[in-house]
């Protein structure tokens, strides 16, 4: 998020707090794609989901079938 580097760099934060709002911001983030992919799965829309515990190959070969 640019609010908490432009706090860092304008030297009002320390590194400390950046990491950890940071942190906080992308947690938040995270979150409401999930309830946005959830929300369109109700809909009735098809969501491909990667098993990122695959080797790269093995995701990548699922991309490209879904392709």
């Amino acid at each position: 998020d640019s609010k908490w580097i432009s706090q860092y760099l304008k030297k009002e934060i320390s590194k400390k707090e950046l990491y950890f709002g940071l942190e906080i911001a992308i947690h938040q983030f995270a979150k409401r794609q999930m309830t946005w992919f959830r929300r369109m799965e109700k809909q009735g829309y098809k969501i491909n989901w990667i098993d990122t515990t695959l080797p790269m190959d093995e995701k990548l070969n699922f991309v490209k079938r879904m392709i």
